[in-house]
């Protein structure tokens, strides 16, 4: 299983940096370059940055509730999950910042920001065809506000498309309309520029229908994610858009970066000169922790910043420790007079509810974190959370797995290697 699971993550990593390919100008020559099989932050990477401006409507007035509104709007929509970590903040009494890390293109930043201007219209008899702006006088039957939910699917002949549902006043309107318009047509524009415009074959009464036309799957996640997200309580205008570099200087970086390896490279070492074999055991364990924990974030699509980065050695020094527990109680075991293998099951047995204890409380913490916190602080709880309960499985599993083979194999079996050895001498005999 272990095998597998190093097999599975390793290919997983592969498969990420092959596919993550960038093409850059290199000393006037365009050059392929594999990007990091993570997305790095900010800090890291830079990303877009795209300043919105809240306009009232009407005679309403700007309230910083709909500003503060219109930030969690956006919050929502771009970064659902909270792994992203996306910067959105208040800038003022009418502006929104927003940095998006690991972007490139400010233009499909900008189209997800936008507001989804969806209208349903009556073309009257005519084939509207893709791209047409609709005239000024256009009869809309319904619009965007109208819809309950959208989800991105097919259509009947496997292309991308918006499968959505209608409120139920605006499902009655709809199937009155699609009755009285059989054979006819009804035009879908978005921005007031028709995306399809589907023949009526039938009465569509309960609200439900779809959105077809020619769509990639990109641009139907793009739609859904803009119609589901809610109605902005102010109009906006993107009032500045433009790629950023890395917040944190290069020599910055590449110092923090030194201090984490050195810091890993410090614990792996005293690992070994402690408690000897087990401790060589445990470190190829972390080799498995590590792939394993870069291969879930990247699975799920986190980010990676500084503060990441510090969950992830906060989490090997969490891993590590677990195993120092797991040692001490072996060495316990051989203390007393068990054999290799008894004292190894009863050691890690005995020290099973300390490890659970100590990473259960952090995990509560982390929960909090990302329940209250946002960006990098939603960032550092999800490294962290990971880190947590992979370090718990190479720790429980993995290094148990690595000691009991090591305690199968005869020139491994001396008591030397484990750093203990039994009170009674008479008892080392027992040790296989």
């Amino acid at each position: 299983m272990i095998v597998a699971v190093v097999a599975l993550s390793g290919g997983w990593l592969l498969f990420r940096y092959e596919s993550r390919v960038e093409t850059r100008l290199v000393n006037g020559v365009s050059k392929s370059v594999h990007q990091f099989p993570l997305n790095l932050g900010l800090d890291l990477q830079g990303g877009v940055n795209i300043l919105l401006e809240a306009i009232p409507t009407g005679d309403e007035p700007l309230t910083p509730e709909k500003v503060s509104g219109l930030a969690e709007v956006m919050r929502n929509r771009i970064d659902p999950d909270g792994v992203k970590e996306v910067a959105i903040s208040k800038q003022g009494d009418r502006w929104v910042n927003i940095e998006i890390p690991g972007e490139t293109d400010p233009d499909k930043v900008e189209r997800l920001v936008k507001v989804a201007d969806l209208k349903f219209i009556d073309s009257r008899g005519v084939a509207w065809e893709d791209g047409f702006r609709i005239p000024a006088d256009a009869k809309v039957i319904l619009k965007g506000s109208d819809l309950k939910s959208s989800t991105a699917g097919y259509d009947s002949y496997g292309r991308p498309a918006v499968h959505f549902e209608f409120k139920k006043d605006a499902a009655d309107i709809f199937g009155t309309f699609t009755s009285r318009n059989i054979n006819k047509y009804l035009a879908i524009a978005l921005d007031d520029v028709i995306i399809s415009c589907p023949t009526i074959q039938t009465a569509i009464f309960g609200g439900a229908g779809i959105i077809t036309g020619k769509f990639t799957q990109e641009q139907v996640r793009e739609l859904v994610t803009m119609l589901n997200a809610g109605r902005l309580p102010v109009k906006v205008k993107v009032a500045q858009k433009l790629a950023i570099g890395p917040t944190l200087g290069a020599e910055s970086i590449r110092q923090s970066l030194l201090a984490g390896l050195l810091g890993v490279g410090a614990v792996l070492i005293f690992m070994i000169a402690y408690y000897r074999l087990p401790g060589l055991l445990a470190d190829l364990s972390l080799i498995v922790y590590v792939f394993l924990t870069f291969g879930i974030m990247s699975l799920f699509n986190a980010t990676l910043t500084l503060p990441g980065i510090a969950g992830f050695v906060l989490s090997i020094g969490m891993a590590v420790d677990a195993n120092v527990i797991i040692f001490e109680r072996v060495r316990e075991e051989i203390k007393i007079g068990k054999t290799l293998k008894a004292a190894i099951d009863a050691g890690f047995t005995r020290a099973f509810t300390a490890i659970l204890d100590s990473n259960v409380t952090t995990l509560i913490a982390t929960v909090v974190l990302y329940a209250l916190g946002t960006g990098p602080i939603r960032g550092f709880a999800v490294t962290l959370t990971i880190g947590v309960l992979c370090s718990m499985f190479s720790a429980i599993f993995v290094t148990r797995v690595f000691l009991i083979i090591a305690a199968g194999i005869k020139p491994l079996q001396s008591f030397s290697l484990y750093g203990a050895r039994p009170a009674n001498q008479d008892l080392a005999i027992n040790q296989r």
